[in-house]
């Protein structure tokens, strides 16, 4: 995928943003991954969030060409995740977003942020899994009351931006309204709590857009072109 430079100047520069930053300039690529150190759980974390903001930023001050994305991550920390969502909703680039591996929890929500049309693709082998979140409690009474609230609220906004998203999209949610989404969404993670899907059924649901060598998604590269 990279257009890499055939200069040794500009080769060096790209490897060098790549293994240090986790971005290729030339191409205008950021790979949004999972950090594990064997200390934390792997995730969305400060680290991935902060490092995913600092490239943004930098390849929005260089042009406004689309940028590419790629993404494979187990999930996350909600307010992490939603600093990467709420980044790439008020960038002035236009993004395609690639699903790689596995795409699961707090990933599914961040790729809901592209605002594009026919640009969340998933590879043929990426895993998807949705579901409420985990959560725990410790603390006083009132402690834990303000945590619940807090809890609900942060569960309330989840569904508000699965069903404002897939609303419209994917074959089974086509025709139906934003209550009977979230109702249906609800009934799901109540009986399966986590609901794995394949990279096809992602897109039946509305979740992603289509599958990478699929008709219309043959590769990242005709995607890129046609929403430049």
């Amino acid at each position: 995928m990279s257009n890499l430079k055939s200069k040794p100047k500009q080769l060096l520069d790209d490897l060098e943003c790549l293994n240090e930053r986790g971005v290729l300039p030339s191409s205008r690529e950021i790979f949004l991954y999972s950090h594990y150190d064997g200390a934390d759980e792997a995730g969305i974390d400060y680290r991935c969030a902060n490092k995913f903001l600092m490239n943004l930023r930098y390849l929005e001050s260089l042009n406004s060409n689309p940028v590419i994305v790629h993404q494979s991550t187990i999930g996350g920390d909600w307010n992490y995740g939603m600093m990467i969502y709420d980044a790439i909703k008020e960038s002035r680039c236009k993004f395609v977003f690639v699903s790689h591996g596995i795409c699961a929890s707090m990933g599914t929500l961040i790729i809901q942020s592209v605002k594009d049309k026919g640009v969340r693709v998933t590879m043929p082998n990426c895993d998807w899994l949705i579901h409420e979140g985990t959560t725990g409690f410790s603390g006083t009474y009132k402690q834990l009351s303000s945590q619940y609230e807090y809890e609900k609220r942060i569960l309330d906004k989840m569904y508000e931006v699965y069903v404002g998203s897939v609303g419209g999209k994917g074959s089974f949610f086509q025709d139906m309204s934003k209550p009977y989404i979230k109702k249906f969404l609800k009934r799901k993670f109540t009986s399966k709590e986590d609901w794995y899907l394949d990279a096809s059924e992602s897109v039946t649901y509305g979740l992603a857009d289509g599958v990478i060598g699929q008709k219309g998604f043959e590769s990242i590269e005709k995607i890129v072109k046609d929403v430049s």
